[in-house]
């Protein structure tokens, strides 16, 4: 009879799910993955963060051989542009050190320095909440299947997670953010995964777009989280000025908006997202000398078949469309098509 504990994916699989089945809070089921992964994936530290929705700050929920004070201090920082990237395409990331800039190092390393490390996406809902990161220093280098079976390992989390907020679900049912006044991003995908049958039922278009708003976070710095919710908000209140009562509208994270354009071509689309990054540069630019800046990635399904593309994949280009959007010099609009 195989041992549960033996060094082999499935065999830990095994073992983790009995234990997370009998845990009674998240908490006790991360330790026991965290735990089990001594034995299964050695590594010089492990850590689990996750992606605060309200300020986009990254918090170490679990930790292994990192320090209380390190992670007391990471606490304050927000995503780098190397694991926002890798967030929004949910594309694991196998990395040595040798092939990185000392910048590029300092943005993904914890605390130690290391010989490689590999990060994979936490995905909870077809969208990427966080990440889990292993680095060895001693040991030998990550290779492509240590990436698979970590990715796998970040499905679950997040599997584990929607169980868990489920079984804890609070009384108010209320499909709305109450920030931002649009749709809560869970009420987003439900609603999404009907238009998408119907767009393909009915042959017409869907575009989508993902608005992100970097200021978010100079507006939190300077004027505190009501403030930057009222920015976010505001930028809700002028999309929905120039979309229609089919279009749904939802808070994706912190400081990023999802859209979906029900029939719309993708002229259309363009047009509608340039009124939208004007009005929005003058209107929350309005008394403040901070910089507004509105990248948008934009996603196209226009065959049946791209209407039924599972919508993590969905998400994953368009988040894909973002990094592109993002990485342009005027921080722009990208447009992609399944």
């Amino acid at each position: 009879m195989t041992n549960p504990m033996e060094p082999t994916l499935g065999g830990w699989l095994v073992h983790v799910l009995r234990e997370a089945d009998g845990a009674l809070s998240m908490e006790e089921a991360l330790h026991g993955i965290l735990d089990s992964m001594k034995t299964y994936f050695p590594s010089q530290s492990v850590a689990l963060v996750l992606i605060d929705d309200d300020t986009n700050e990254a918090r170490i929920k679990m930790s292994r051989q990192i320090s209380y004070s390190y992670i007391k201090e990471f606490h304050k920082k927000s995503p780098g542009s190397h694991i926002d990237a890798m967030l929004l395409s949910q594309e694991p990331l196998l990395i040595s050190r040798a092939d990185l800039t000392d910048a590029a190092c300092r943005e993904i390393r914890m605390e130690h320095d290391f010989k490689s490390v590999v990060i994979a996406p936490v995905i909870k809902n077809h969208r990427s909440v966080g990440y889990l990161f292993c680095d060895r220093l001693d040991q030998a280098g990550f290779g492509e299947a240590d990436l698979l079976h970590l990715q796998v390992i970040g499905f679950l989390i997040g599997s584990l997670m929607v169980k868990f907020e489920l079984l804890q679900e609070r009384k108010q049912l209320s499909p709305r953010d109450d920030a931002t006044g649009t749709l809560k991003y869970g009420s987003f995908v439900a609603a999404l995964g009907r238009e998408c049958k119907r767009a393909e039922v009915h042959s017409y278009p869907l575009v989508m777009v993902l608005l992100h708003l970097p200021c978010f976070r100079d507006f939190l710095d300077t004027y505190g989280i009501d403030r930057a919710h009222a920015v976010l908000e505001q930028l809700g209140k002028i999309i929905g000025r120039q979309t229609r009562e089919m279009d749904l509208l939802a808070r994706y994270s912190a400081d990023r908006l999802i859209l979906c354009l029900s029939g719309m071509t993708e002229p259309e689309a363009l047009n509608l997202v340039n009124v939208v990054r004007e009005q929005a540069v003058r209107e929350i630019g309005s008394g403040t000398n901070i910089a507004i800046r509105v990248p948008c990635g934009i996603l196209v399904l226009e065959s049946a078949a791209a209407k039924r593309t599972p919508l993590q994949a969905v998400v994953g280009a368009l988040g894909k469309s973002l990094v592109e959007a993002g990485e342009a010099a005027a921080g722009g609009i990208h447009v992609a098509r399944l």
